[in-house]
């Protein structure tokens, strides 16, 4: 192993924090690179937001359409006429009810939940004037990385790609794959953090061993 000297270098050449930035976070307070960080990251966010706005049209063109080749595809296959077949006179009905439903996904359920998604985003860009950070938390314990083939985002939801991802004790950071390769699991270390509007972001990190 390493001596805690070596390897703290070690970190802060492959991690998004210096020796200043560690130094700050000691005295319960951020530096100035680092403020400058988030409010770059909630103003990207901000600007990025927009292009995402009144695109509810759009989500229902899509589910419409492909609603409505998925039944193109039941009726050449027959579906239908099995479906007649075995309700008889109930099938008009039923019928009719499937669609008032598919109509209510279409035009009402995928709209908010996409607008949801969108909300939920555009939160993420608040300026720091109205949602300030919160305090600089410390954690000590020994440390797990992995790789996430699911993902997880900085929501700490299900991500469709691989997320490079430190634990300690219960609470997980995403990382870079290059500071992945730098912390040893099981090491003692302790991290310098900030849950920010729900999510949990690493600040900076030194080992204790």
């Amino acid at each position: 192993m390493d001596s805690a000297y070596d390897h703290n270098y070690a970190l802060q050449q492959n991690g998004y924090f210096t020796a200043a930035d560690l130094e700050a976070n000691k005295q319960g307070r951020y530096s100035e690179a680092q403020m400058s960080r988030f409010k770059s990251e909630r103003d990207y966010i901000a600007h990025s937001a927009n292009k995402y706005e009144n695109k509810g049209p759009v989500i229902s063109l899509i589910f419409g359409v492909a609603l409505l080749f998925f039944v193109v595809i039941l009726y050449f296959v027959g579906v239908f006429d099995i479906l007649q077949t075995m309700l008889g006179g109930l099938f008009l009905p039923v019928m009719t009810g499937a669609a008032i439903l598919a109509a209510l996904f279409v035009f009402v359920i995928a709209p908010r939940q996409y607008q949801s998604s969108v909300d939920m985003y555009k939160s993420m860009g608040t300026p720091l004037k109205e949602s300030p950070l919160g305090s600089v938390q410390t954690i000590e314990a020994r440390a797990e990385v992995y790789a996430s083939e699911g993902g997880i985002n900085r929501r700490g939801h299900q991500s469709s790609r691989v997320s490079y991802v430190l634990q300690m004790d219960s609470i997980k950071f995403l990382i870079t794959e290059s500071l992945m390769g730098v912390i040893q699991n099981k090491r003692l270390y302790r991290v310098y953090c900030v849950n920010d509007q729900g999510a949990w972001v690493l600040l900076s990190m030194e080992a204790l061993d």
